[in-house]
C-alpha cells in the first residue's frame, strides 16, 4: 500500500511523454482522443449534476493538477488529494475563477471528508499495487453521496489479457516496455528504487466486476486512445468513434479507457 514517502516514478512524465511521441498514430492525436472523451462524459454530467454552486467534488490522486480545470467546470468546491507531495506542491498552483481548491497529502486508501456528488480518479489505479484497487474503489464509494459519480480513467488491456510492464526512456528518445509479472510489478512500486514507470494494463471486465463489489454501477465506457494499426489511419479517419462502435474492436483495442460510475444507495 501506498504511504506519504511515496514519490511518483515519473518525475516530468518523461516516460510518458516520450511514449506519445513515439506511438500517437499522428500530431496532435493523443490531446484530442483524451479530449473527446472527457467532452462525452461532460454532457453526460451535465444532464446529471445539478447547478456548479452545489456541487462537491474530488479530484483522487491529483497529479500535478492537470484535470482540476476540467473538474472546476461542474464544481466550485473542489478537493484534491495525491500522495505525492511534490506533485500535489504543483497542483496547489491551479488558480479557476470562482472556485475554492483544497489539498490534502494522502493515498486514496486513506481519503476522508464529503460527501462528494463527483469524483475523478484519473490515471491511479494502474499505478498502485494489485491489492490496493479494490480499497481505492471501496473507499471512493464511501466518501461518494448516493447517486453521486465517479470518472475512472485507466489504461486497458484486451479483454481477458491483463498485463504488466515496466517502462523506461531508452537513449533519451525512446521507450522501453519491459512485460514483467504481476510480483514484479508489485516489487517495484513497493521497493520504488528504479528510473522505470510501473504500469499496469487492467482488463475492464475485472475493474468492472470490482467496480460492482465496491458499490458502483457502470453506466458508461469508452475507450480512447487507439494506437493499433486500423489500416488506412490519419486525421480524416475518427478512429476512436470507429473502436467504440464495434462491439469486438472495443474488446480488444484502445490503450485507455474512461468509464462512468455511480454510487448505488446503501
Amino acid at each position: 500500500m501506498l504511504t506519504e514517502s511515496y514519490r511518483y516514478p515519473d518525475t516530468g512524465d518523461h516516460v510518458t511523454g516520450a511514449f506519445i511521441r513515439r506511438h500517437e498514430p499522428y500530431d496532435g492525436y493523443w490531446t484530442a482522443s483524451e479530449d473527446k472523451a472527457l467532452g462525452k462524459i461532460a454532457g453526460r454530467l451535465t444532464a446529471t449534476l445539478g447547478a456548479r454552486a452545489g456541487v462537491k467534488a474530488l479530484d483522487a490522486g491529483c497529479g500535478e493538477g492537470r484535470l482540476l480545470p476540467w473538474l472546476a467546470r461542474f464544481s466550485a468546491d473542489v478537493a484534491a488529494a495525491d500522495p505525492d507531495p511534490d506533485r500535489l506542491a504543483k497542483a496547489r498552483e491551479t488558480v479557476v475563477e470562482d472556485t475554492e481548491f483544497s489539498f490534502a497529502v494522502s493515498p486514496i486508501t486513506e481519503l476522508d471528508g464529503g460527501p462528494y456528488d463527483l469524483v475523478v480518479c484519473s490515471h491511479v489505479i494502474q499505478h498502485v499495487p494489485t491489492p490496493d484497487v479494490t480499497p481505492i474503489l471501496r473507499r471512493l464509494a464511501e466518501v461518494t453521496a448516493p447517486g453521486g459519480a465517479l470518472v475512472l480513467a485507466y489504461s486497458r488491456s484486451p479483454i481477458g489479457q491483463g498485463t504488466f510492464s515496466l517502462d523506461s526512456v531508452e537513449d533519451g528518445a525512446g521507450v522501453r516496455s519491459r512485460r514483467v509479472s504481476r510480483e514484479e510489478f508489485d516489487n517495484a512500486l513497493r521497493d520504488g528504487d528504479g528510473p522505470a514507470l510501473p504500469i499496469r494494463y487492467l482488463d475492464p471486465d475485472e475493474v468492472a466486476a470490482d467496480a460492482t463489489a465496491a458499490g458502483w454501477r457502470t453506466e458508461w465506457e469508452w475507450t480512447y486512445h487507439v494506437l493499433d494499426d486500423l489500416g488506412p489511419a490519419d486525421e480524416h479517419v475518427d478512429r476512436d468513434e470507429l473502436v467504440n462502435a464495434s462491439g469486438p474492436l472495443r474488446r480488444h483495442l484502445g490503450r485507455d479507457l474512461v468509464a462512468l460510475l455511480r454510487r448505488e444507495p446503501a
